[in-house]
Parts: C-alpha cells; sequence; structure tokens
C-alpha cells in the first residue's frame, strides 16, 4: 500500500486533517498525544469513577505472592515515570512519511484498546484491598502516595493500564527505534529496566495485584501481536 494510500484508508485523516502529512513534528506530536488525552485517558476516569460508585467487586485475585511484595514508597517514582511514555511515543510517531501514519495507527488502537480494558473494569470490577499495608509516616513520598490514593479509586484492577500501555508503548518505540537503525543492547537494558521497574511500583505502592500486573502483560501482547504490529505492516507496503 502506498502512503497516499495508507493515509486515504483512514478516514479522519483525510476528511479533517487532509494537510497531516505536512505538518510540522511538534504540531503532529501534540496531536497524537490529544488523542490519547480525549479519547483513551478521560474514559478511564469516568470508568474508574462508575465503578468506584457501584462499589461493587467481583471476585478476589489477590495471592500469597501479593503480602510477600513489600510495600516499598519509593517506587512512586517509577509509577509517575508512566506518564513520560506518552509525550515520548507521541513524538516518536510523529516523524516523516510512514512513521507519521504509524504513530496515527498506533494511537488509535491504543485508544481503543484502553476502551476494552475500561469495559472489563465497568463488567467485571475488582476492588484493590491492599491499601492497609500502606503506611504513611510523614516520609518524602507521602504527599505523592496521599495525593494518588484520593485521586484513584482502587477500583481500576485489571488488567493493570499501567502495566498493559507502557508494555505497548516500549514494543511499538522499540519497533521504530529499530527500524531506524539506532536500537542497541544498551537501549534494551535501559527500556527493560525503567519498564520493569514501573511494573514493580504498582504493587510496590500497594495499587495492583500480581494478577492485575500479569493479565496487563497478557493483553498489551495479544494486542500487540493480533492487532498493533499487523496494521503497522499494512503501512509498509
Amino acid at each position: 500500500m502506498t502512503e497516499e494510500g495508507t493515509l486515504s484508508s483512514g478516514v479522519f485523516l483525510d476528511r479533517w486533517c487532509p494537510h497531516y502529512l505536512s505538518w510540522s513534528r511538534p504540531r503532529t506530536a501534540l496531536f497524537l498525544l490529544c488523542i490519547y488525552l480525549f479519547t483513551a485517558a478521560i474514559p478511564y476516569v469516568v470508568t474508574n469513577q462508575i465503578a468506584a460508585w457501584r462499589g461493587v467487586s467481583l471476585f478476589s485475585p489477590e495471592h500469597y505472592i501479593d503480602g510477600m511484595i513489600p510495600y516499598m514508597p519509593w517506587t512512586i517514582v517509577f509509577y509517575f515515570s508512566f506518564y513520560l511514555y506518552f509525550p515520548v511515543v507521541a513524538w516518536f510517531g510523529s516523524g516523516d512519511g510512514t512513521r507519521r501514519i504509524e504513530g496515527f495507527v498506533f494511537h488509535v488502537y491504543l485508544t481503543l484498546a484502553t476502551w476494552l480494558a475500561c469495559l472489563v473494569f465497568i463488567a467485571v470490577p475488582v476492588k484493590v484491598s491492599l491499601r492497609d499495608h500502606v503506611t504513611l509516616d510523614g516520609g518524602i513520598f507521602d504527599p505523592f502516595l496521599e495525593s494518588l490514593y484520593n485521586a484513584d479509586p482502587p477500583f481500576n484492577s485489571w488488567p493493570s493500564l499501567h502495566v498493559f500501555q507502557s508494555l505497548l508503548i516500549a514494543l511499538v518505540i522499540r519497533r521504530w527505534m529499530i527500524q531506524d537503525g539506532k536500537w542497541t543492547n544498551a537501549h534494551s537494558i535501559i527500556l527493560s529496566i525503567g519498564w520493569g521497574l514501573l511494573a514493580l511500583s504498582t504493587m510496590g505502592i500497594k495499587q495492583h495485584y500480581i494478577f492485575d500486573a500479569i493479565t496487563g502483560c497478557v493483553f498489551a501482547l495479544l494486542v500487540w501481536f493480533y492487532l498493533c504490529q499487523p496494521k503497522l505492516n499494512q503501512t509498509e507496503h
């Protein structure tokens, strides 16, 4: 498929953003970031609040391993690193030509997959009941933990969006860096450690069960191999 054919096949771009390929990179990155904020972040907040309002928890996936994982307030730093993934992937996906088409396609499927996860929050709600492990004793990280717990009701259980979305983003960034000939062993190590600490943080601050992290990984891999990657491959032909 040619680049023009790929663009014209996207009804949204063809009708509402006919000059998408000629935009500056900062403008394109901002556009991709806004796609996520308005189509994925807002539905997540709404569905989580609805689940909390209902107050229903259909089952408890708590495992003895959850009790073995210690409360680690310092991991809140890596938990918040999650929010850096979105401007980074928006910038990577705003390159020239086919990369820009791939960037748009990826954000569309990131949004669709997030909607599916949100449906799970509503249809099969699970309350995370691990916060009794948390001790707020005036530590340096306490204000950040308090703000998180106050803003985020514990019904965004499974699959963990932190794990699912960050893994999906890590996979597409790896793909793009390999295409550009910039992927090295150092990048692999840095990204693996950074993402691993982010995944650990979801359990280290008692925001998620290990079940949530595992289902987040499984969901991300299914979306990547059966939805995102095949669609991205189509833009190369």
